[in-house]
């Protein structure tokens, strides 16, 4: 009996043992070889080769410098277990799908000179199309011009003007690209690539170019398996740059236009990114759903059921990318918190399918989180735009500033009231609407600041609800306890019926005299539109009971003053914005260099009382939230009569364009 209980034991200590061997550091630099130990004395040369020997439960430790790799983890971790990847300091661990390149240079004319990579760059071959990202045509023409893919779908543009997935990048600046040689020989910073030739041309502005550090991409990805599916990764400390990816159009149903980053999650699950640095992507920044697509010829999945789920993106930032920031589909459980995400869409994408985009942008994210990032300054880009499906998912405070186009976006979805929530978020001086929904239900909208949109905007709205195809439906929001200041429109809503429906709105705050018609009533409540202008102006006017009505648009839109709206709702059977005030004189004005939001209230916000609901539990400061009907309106429990100064984030540092943290 003594043998037998002395060997389980021997057993058991062999198995710690075992367990402590396989859990080790394996150490990456750049002076190491591939052909080492991986130890800290005896360094790898590349990622790769520690994510080739990394089991569950091991740490690959990135030391400083540059890798010119695309990182494919062969493995994932296990429950409790994780494969981490972890660059020692962030701002010193680069990973880059780009290359030196030092050609023999020709002169072409001016300060343009040209010469042709040679083939054997581009070993990253995983793909449908080519490894050459500067054969690779992109799937729509950005900068707002129409070019092959316009004219081949909407016979309008110009089929010469042809744009690739290449990037030339000159000592750390990501050059301009041209569609025509005449164009580079004019500017200084810009480049184009003849597929006839093979030449690349680059107009160095008078620097000689044997003088400069030139880079080109020559891999389509960064970080991302091949292997989809792969769980329990860890990436952190990294920065990833110069990436060769395409534009995601029509992603869902065309293989070599899939939503393909420079770090892709591939559908994979229980990942967690955290701390790194994701900049100068040709497209987007990453992808982190099981649903967009594949792009790879031979891919494989890790199988294990269901992918795309349970993954944090945390406390990353994602800037200066050519298309998006994060992008997904469908994905489960996803927490998004915590990042900054500045500069996104440099290429200008913006017309008929250039739809993928945006800081944030995911189709049918289900039970997300979407909670305090910081999302500024993003051209032609929305801030958080949630497509296609987006049941139990919470948007929640967020900082969503000066974006070029819309701060919230919902779009098509077919729920009642209360499937998804957006609230304690600040959202000011977007390029169009502040929060805006197109063929989609089912939002609650509480506590949130939606103020300044821009005069120029076409109607300025603080929140903008319509029908724009006849795939789904428009109804059945929830706006309660929301500030609407600064807008030309503080609300403009479609009519309650055929494909829209109820909408549930009071205690709002509306910067306003009781007198403006700033309230709109539109006719697009299906596609096309069930009445002519003038009918609907007619109808609209008629239950308002007033002659006081605006017609806008020829009637296609009717603009009501506050109790006008009102009665409006009430025909409808609806007592909407009863307990709203509008109040003429509140101010907001937010300084990204203090990081401070100044609110003046002309009365005391305290007094007017709010909506309560079952999941407001903090504001935008983490203060408790009382749910007994007296919390204070907007997304600061800490809102008074007169001057009120918060800063509004604590976060990461923000980082001017070339920064590095």
């Amino acid at each position: 009996m003594k043998c037998k209980l002395f060997f389980l034991a021997l057993m058991a200590i062999t198995l710690v043992c075992t367990e402590g061997i396989l859990a080790r550091e394996w150490v990456v630099g750049p002076d190491g070889s591939d052909e080492a130990a991986g130890t800290a004395d005896d360094p790898f040369k590349t990622i790769s080769k520690g994510a080739d020997k990394a089991m569950a439960g091991d740490i690959i430790l990135v030391r400083a410098g540059v890798y010119r790799e695309r990182v494919a983890p062969p493995r994932g971790g296990i429950p409790g277990k994780p494969i981490t990847f972890r660059g020692e300091k962030l701002g010193e661990v680069f990973i880059r799908g780009s290359e030196r390149w030092q050609p023999e240079w020709r002169k072409h004319q001016g300060s343009v000179h040209f010469a042709v990579p040679k083939q054997g760059l581009f070993g990253d071959d995983a793909y449908v199309d080519s490894a050459n990202p500067f054969l690779v045509e992109l799937s729509s023409t950005p900068y707002g011009r129409d070019g092959k893919p316009e004219v081949e779908r909407y016979k309008r543009g110009n089929a010469n003007l042809v744009f690739t997935c290449g990037q030339v990048i000159v000592n750390g600046t990501p050059y301009l690209q041209m569609p025509f040689l005449g164009e580079v020989e004019k500017r200084k910073k810009t480049w184009t690539f003849m597929p006839a030739t093979g030449r690349l041309y680059i107009n160095f502005g008078g620097l000689s170019p044997d003088d400069q550090q030139v880079e080109i991409t020559v891999r389509r990805r960064i970080f991302a398996p091949h292997v989809k599916g792969l769980g329990y990764i860890v990436v952190e400390g990294l920065v990833m740059e110069h990436c060769g990816n395409q534009y995601p159009t029509n992603f869902w149903n065309t293989p070599k236009w899939a939503q393909a980053g420079a770090l892709g999650l591939r559908g994979g699950h229980h990942w967690i990114v955290r701390g790194n640095m994701i900049r100068y992507a040709n497209s987007m920044a990453m992808d982190v759903g099981s649903g967009g697509g594949d792009n790879e010829k031979n891919s494989t999945s890790a199988g294990g059921g269901m992918a795309g789920h349970d993954n944090l993106i945390e406390g990353n930032y994602i800037v200066d990318n050519g298309a998006a920031g994060i992008v997904g589909a469908n994905t489960m459980r996803m927490v998004i918190r915590g990042n900054v995400m500045l500069r996104n869409n440099t290429q200008g994408y913006i017309g008929p399918k250039r739809y993928e985009h945006a800081a944030i942008k995911c189709h049918d994210i289900k039970d997300g989180l979407i909670d305090g990032n910081y999302i500024a300054d993003n051209p032609r880009n929305d801030g958080v735009w949630l497509d296609n499906q987006f049941p139990g998912t919470r948007v929640t405070r967020n900082v969503i500033v000066n974006n070029g186009v819309k701060g919230i976006f919902l779009e098509m979805s077919d729920y009642r009231f209360d499937a998804a929530m957006v609230d304690h978020n600040i959202v000011v001086g977007n390029g169009a609407s502040q929060f805006y929904v197109h063929d989609a239900s089912g939002a609650t909208v509480i506590h949130n600041l939606f103020a300044n949109s821009p005069p120029q905007a076409r109607f300025g709205q603080g929140a903008y609800i319509y029908q724009v195809t006849a795939r789904t439906k428009t109804g059945y929001h929830s706006l309660y306890n929301n500030l609407f200041i600064n807008h030309k429109s503080m609300l403009d809503i479609n009519y309650p019926s055929h494909r829209s429906g109820p909408q549930r709105i009071d205690h709002n705050v509306y910067d306003i005299k009781s007198s403006a018609r700033a309230f709109i009533i539109n006719s697009a409540s299906d596609k096309p539109a069930p009445w002519r202008p003038d009918e609907f102006f007619k109808l609209v006017s008629g239950e308002v009971g007033t002659d006081g009505p605006r017609a806008i648009s020829g009637g296609a839109k009717v603009a009501l003053t506050l109790d006008e709206w009102r009665r409006f709702w009430k025909k409808h059977g609806l007592d909407n914005d009863g307990h709203s005030v509008a109040r003429k004189g509140i101010k907001v004005t937010y300084d990204q260099k203090s990081l401070e939001l100044k609110i003046t209230m002309p009365f005391d916000p305290e007094t007017l009382g709010s909506t309560a609901h079952r999941l407001m539990d903090r504001d935008f400061m983490g203060v408790p939230v009382p749910g007994d009907g007296t919390a204070t309106v907007g997304p600061m429990q800490g809102l008074k009569q007169g001057g009120n100064n918060f800063r509004l984030w604590r976060g990461l540092p923000l980082l001017a364009e070339g920064e590095l943290p």
